[in-house]
């Protein structure tokens, strides 16, 4: 019987080929979790198909709650071991599924155990960061039942969003219109965006190198530092000027945040600040860690826009991926080249919007052009 597009096998064909694009002889190294180890057999096994050499490194669910529990810290082994780093440094090509499936739970440790661990996903991807293997994040491994619990949304739909979008996702097209995305907002001055639902935003740029996630990784991107892509892909960010944003912003979007999932936001905007607010789901997740963040939460200082035609609106962990959903965020952008460092980010979506940058439409009504 034929293996259907949602099928392990038909995620692996997506992963090893047009994601990865591994090549006979290549060296590829696949991080699972128990959770996501169907995916990550089928990967190893098309990888084999390929002419590729893998190595599965399995971090077991059980074994991981147990070193917690019984370690008076985990500060001695939340750091990568020199045999993973070795099998990374060896390697051509990484593929991550993140973890664990009880992410609420991680969540909940003790600051002095969940300190360590913090990043952690980071540190399976961040080996010789600028030339060393291409590095593919998979979000089916956020997608576990204990997560979707936590945001309120079915576990099983929220897996088959994220498995359309990669397995039915236009690498080619998705690339494309990026480059086309990244050349206007390398090079304008002014992003205007509105909606039908009362959306009516002006930011600035500042010719701040965009950063764009087509899914895969190349030598433009290592030499821009982008050294990580994700699956399913794609989006495009851009740092705006931290004092520029100035309108109302109303999503139509959800956004899940770490402290809960919150829907139905306006932001009132000026002078590159977030002045007000209103949520009609999930104020106080928001509230709470605007709250406690530090100066320069208020500051909104990113804009992104989703690429990718194959995924449905609202898919968590990949609102901002849907095609023509526009991002606003708040809080730090240094890491996107830009001005704030503020370590806190929250952020809202808006679907359906248009998008011109100094008068040149880049998006129309949700669609991009």
């Amino acid at each position: 019987m034929a293996a259907g597009p949602a099928s392990p096998p038909a995620v692996a064909r997506a992963l090893a080929g047009p994601a990865l694009r591994l090549r006979p002889g290549e060296q590829v190294v696949v991080v699972s979790w128990n959770h996501t180890l169907p995916w990550a057999s089928a990967v190893v096994a098309e990888a084999r198909r390929l002419g590729a050499r893998p190595l599965l490194l399995l971090e077991d669910e059980a074994a991981f709650w147990r070193g917690i529990d019984l370690a008076r810290s985990t500060a001695g082994w939340a750091t990568l071991g020199r045999t993973a780093r070795a099998a990374f440094r060896a390697a051509d090509a990484i593929l991550y599924f993140p973890g664990p499936a009880d992410r609420p739970r991680l969540r909940g440790l003790s600051s002095d155990l969940l300190a360590p661990l913090l990043g952690r996903d980071e540190l399976w991807l961040a080996p010789r960061q600028r030339w060393g293997p291409r590095r593919l994040r998979c979000l089916l491994g956020y997608a576990s039942d204990p997560e979707a619990e936590f945001w309120g949304v079915p576990g099983a739909m929220w897996r088959s969003q994220l498995l359309r979008g990669i397995t039915e996702a236009d690498y080619d097209s998705i690339e494309a219109a990026g480059r086309h995305a990244e050349t206007l907002l390398g090079a304008g001055r002014e992003v205007r965006i509105t909606g039908d639902d009362g959306t009516d935003v002006r930011l600035t740029l500042r010719r701040r190198p965009p950063w764009l996630d087509d899914g895969r990784v190349d030598r433009r991107d290592r030499r821009g530092g982008r050294a990580v892509a994700t699956s399913p892909p794609g989006s495009i960010v851009v740092a705006v000027d931290e004092r520029s944003a100035t309108g109302t912003a109303v999503a139509n979007r959800p956004s899940y945040l770490a402290s809960g999932r919150v829907a139905g936001a306006q932001w009132e905007l000026d002078g590159g600040r977030l002045r007000n607010y209103w949520y009609a789901e999930g104020a106080e997740a928001f509230e709470g860690e605007f709250g406690a963040a530090p100066r320069g939460r208020e500051t909104v200082a990113l804009l992104g826009l989703g690429l990718n035609g194959a995924l449905a609106p609202g898919v968590p962990r990949a609102e901002d991926e849907e095609e023509g959903a526009v991002t606003l965020a708040i809080g730090g952008n240094r890491a996107y080249g830009g001005a704030s460092r503020c370590r806190y980010l929250s952020w809202i979506t808006i679907g359906g919007a248009t998008v011109a940058v100094d008068g040149i439409a880049l998006c129309d009504r949700g669609k991009l052009v």
